[in-house]
């Protein structure tokens, strides 16, 4: 097992023997679901920690197709492997096709700015687990990792620009900040005095000059 551990968004499969790893206790119906969805060799999506957890702790979120969720609460010796949430241009062949011109669009921003944009949410469930869950109303969930603040300024310029061309699909998601934060693209794009930003651990309001300053060329 590799010495570092699975973050937010990140994917992870379980061993086997998952349930001696158990921290909290599991409803019948849970459990079932959960060792159906392991038997299949599925992984589950790493959700945000509480705040009393531990190094050791995952805390982990089963997405159903159906929009039932089922959380998972194991000991870090539970996982048998993880992988970073899936990159956008992995998943393009198997995205709706009303989507993938607003979606290249994206993966090309992403590439000239040199700006990591992956997927969570429906594209990556459907793509990881190989079930059905994009329907028609459904967000594309982007995750963008960028470094130099000037990226993240015209980051969101152009996805604001793409967003109101692009009637047929919703955009979400995030910007992962230096730190390990978090905060939705919408949101900065508005840029309030203060913002919600889901870190690993809990979440809370910080301000605007304390997020810019993460950042290599902050702006004032």
């Amino acid at each position: 097992m590799r010495s570092e551990r699975p973050a937010r968004h990140h994917w992870v499969r379980l061993d086997a023997g998952w349930e001696r790893h158990l921290r909290s206790p599991l409803a019948p119906e849970a459990r079932e679901r959960i060792s159906d969805w392991c038997a299949q060799g599925r992984p589950f999506v790493v959700a945000r920690e509480d705040l009393a957890d531990t190094d050791e702790d995952l805390r982990l979120g089963l997405a159903l197709p159906d929009k039932r969720r089922v959380c998972l609460h194991v000991g870090r010796e539970a996982a048998l492997s993880w992988r970073p949430p899936p990159a956008l241009r992995d998943v393009l062949r198997t995205a709706p096709e009303v989507w993938r011109s607003t979606l290249r669009r994206i993966h090309f921003l992403g590439e000239t700015l040199g700006v990591p944009v992956a997927v969570f949410g429906s594209l990556a469930w459907e793509y990881l687990s190989g079930v059905k869950y994009v329907r028609p109303d459904s967000d594309v969930d982007l995750l963008f990792s960028p470094c130099r603040w000037v990226d993240v300024e015209r980051l969101l310029s152009e996805l604001a620009a793409t967003s109101r061309a692009s009637s047929g699909v919703r955009l979400d998601g995030e910007v992962l900040l230096p730190d390990g934060g978090a905060v939705a693209w919408r949101e900065l794009a508005s840029r309030p005095h203060r913002l919600l930003v889901k870190g690993p651990r809990g979440a809370g309001l910080r301000g605007w000059k304390e997020l810019t300053a993460l950042f290599v060329e902050a702006s004032p």
